[in-house]
C-alpha cells in the first residue's frame, strides 16, 4: 500500500516541478528577481537561498506550488526594493503574457518529451482483439463478429487497447454511430459496423467504454510469433495460426492453451488450428522444461501478438508533439461536455484518485507510468489555461485585456474577479474530494 502515497509525491512532485520552472525561467529571463521557489504549501521541510538571493522550498502540502516574483503589489513582501531590482508590476504586458503561459507550457513540453521517449523505445501492447460480444448489447446488435481484431474507430486505425479506449472516449455524451472495423488476425481485408448511440454514458460515472458497447476484450489462442528451432516450429505452425483444440479440448483463450501446453511435457498433442480460413490439424510435442518450482512444463515456443511501434528520432519527436495535442483536444472536448451536461461531472477525480492511479500505474512498469504521468501533464497544463481567475489562464486574460485597450485591467476589477476565482476554485476542490470519497470509500 506504501506505493500510493509514494507515487502519488513523485507524480506531483515532478509535475508542479516542471510547471513552476516554466514561470520561473521565464521570469528570470525577464530580469525580475524571484524571490522564492516552492513545490508543495505550508511549513518548508528543506529550504535553500541561492546567490540571487531566490529560497528553494520544499513544502509539507504537496498539492501545488508556486513562484513569488519581486512585486511593488505584494503585501508580504516588506524589504527595499533596491534601484537596480525589478519588480513584476513594472514588466512590460508582454513578459507578463510570457511568464504566466509559461507553466502550462512547461506541462505540454513534458508531456511531448514523454510521449517522444516511449515512440522512441517503442511500448509492446497486446492486439485489440475481441471475443464473443455480450449479449445483450449494441455491439452485438450491430452484428459485430465474434474472435476479431479491432483496425479502427471512426476512421482512426488503432493498434492497442489503450488507442480503442482514446477513441471512444470521444464520444462520451454523444447521439449518433461509432464506426469499429474489425478484421479476422492476419488478415488484410475489415469489415465495418455502425454501432448507434444516444446521449452515450452522459450520466456515467467513472464508464466502462468497452463494456458498454459490449466489446469483451480477449486474449485468443492465436500465435504471433514462432520461436525457431522450438516444438511448435518442427510441427509446422506459422504466425496467425488460430488454435481451436487441443486433443479434443476446445481452446478459446491463450490461457488455456498455455495451460495444456504445460500440463503435457513431452506428450504428443494433436493441434487442431484454422489458417486462412480453414482447419488444419498437426502433432506438438512439448519440449520439457523446469517450471518456477522445479517441477517439469511444457514448451512450445510460441508467444501471442503484440503491436509494437518504433519511431526513428525526428518521427518520434512529431508523435510525441501530435500525441500531446490530441490529449489536449480530448481535455478540451471533455471539459466543453461536463459544461454543457454532456458527461457526468462524477467524472472528476481529485487527489485520491491521482494516488490509486499513479500507484497502479507504478504498479504495472515504467513505461505505463510515465505514460501516466504525460496525461496527467497535459491535464495540467490545459486546466491552468482556463480563464479562470487565480490561475494561469486568468493572467492570460488580464494580459490579453491589457493588450487590447492599451491598459492594464484596474485592481478592483483583478480584487473581484479574485473572489470568483476562489469560490469557483474551491467549489471545484470540495466536488473532487466528494467524488474520491464517494469513489473509493
Amino acid at each position: 500500500m506504501l506505493i500510493y502515497p509514494l507515487a502519488f509525491i513523485i507524480t506531483l512532485g515532478v509535475l508542479v516541478t516542471f510547471h513552476e520552472f516554466g514561470h520561473y525561467i521565464v521570469a528570470r529571463w525577464s530580469g525580475v528577481r524571484i524571490v522564492k521557489f516552492s513545490v508543495g504549501f505550508g511549513r518548508a521541510l528543506w529550504s535553500r537561498t541561492n546567490r540571487q538571493g531566490t529560497e528553494f522550498a520544499i513544502g509539507a502540502l504537496p498539492l501545488g506550488g508556486y513562484v513569488r516574483m519581486l512585486d511593488e503589489r505584494d503585501p508580504q513582501q516588506t524589504e527595499a526594493i533596491g534601484a537596480d531590482e525589478v519588480s513584476f508590476n513594472r514588466l512590460s504586458v508582454w513578459w507578463r503574457l510570457a511568464i504566466a503561459a509559461a507553466g502550462p507550457f512547461a506541462n505540454f513540453l513534458l508531456a511531448i518529451l514523454i510521449y517522444s521517449l516511449l515512440a522512441l523505445v517503442g511500448t509492446p501492447s497486446l492486439l485489440p482483439m475481441v471475443g464473443q460480444a455480450e449479449e445483450p448489447s449494441p455491439a452485438a446488435a450491430a452484428g459485430l463478429d465474434e474472435y476479431q481484431q479491432i483496425v479502427a474507430i471512426d476512421g482512426r486505425a488503432v493498434n492497442s487497447w489503450r488507442e480503442v479506449v482514446m477513441a471512444l472516449a470521444e464520444r462520451i455524451g454523444e447521439t449518433g454511430r461509432i464506426g469499429i472495423v474489425t478484421r479476422t488476425p492476419g488478415a488484410t481485408a475489415g469489415q465495418q459496423v455502425d454501432v448507434p448511440v444516444v446521449d452515450w454514458l452522459k450520466d456515467e460515472a467513472d464508464p466502462d467504454l468497452l463494456d458498454a458497447l459490449g466489446l469483451k476484450p480477449a486474449r485468443l489462442a492465436i500465435i504471433g510469433e514462432v520461436q525457431v528451432g522450438d516444438a511448435a516450429q518442427r510441427a509446422g505452425l506459422q504466425p496467425w495460426d488460430r488454435v481451436l483444440s487441443i486433443d479434443g479440448g476446445v481452446i478459446d483463450t491463450w490461457t488455456q492453451m498455455v495451460k495444456a501446453v504445460q500440463a503435457s511435457p513431452g506428450k504428443p498433442m494433436r493441434w487442431t488450428f484454422l489458417r486462412d480460413g480453414a482447419e488444419r490439424e498437426a502433432m506438438v510435442t512439448p519440449d520439457p522444461r523446469p517450471g518456477s518450482e522445479g517441477e517439469e512444463i511444457g514448451f512450445v515456443g510460441i508467444r501471442a501478438p503484440v503491436a509494437t511501434l518504433r519511431y526513428g528520432p525526428v518521427d518520434a519527436l512529431l508523435h510525441g508533439v501530435e500525441e500531446t495535442g490530441a490529449m489536449s483536444a480530448l481535455m478540451l472536448d471533455h471539459l466543453g461536455k461536463l459544461l454543457f451536461g454532456q458527461m457526468s461531472a462524477r467524472n472528476l477525480g481529485g487527489p485520491i484518485t491521482i494516488a490509486k492511479v499513479a500507484g497502479d500505474s507504478a504498479a504495472a512498469g515504467w513505461q505505463v507510468y510515465v505514460g501516466m504521468l504525460a496525461l496527467l501533464s497535459v491535464s495540467l497544463g490545459v486546466l491552468n489555461l482556463l480563464p479562470i481567475p487565480l490561475l494561469d489562464g486568468g493572467h492570460v486574460i488580464y494580459c490579453l485585456a491589457e493588450i487590447v485597450t492599451r491598459r492594464p485591467v484596474s485592481e478592483r476589477i483583478q480584487a473581484l474577479s479574485g473572489q470568483v476565482g476562489v469560490v469557483l476554485i474551491g467549489g471545484l476542490m470540495v466536488l473532487v474530494f466528494v467524488n474520491d470519497i464517494l469513489r473509493f470509500f
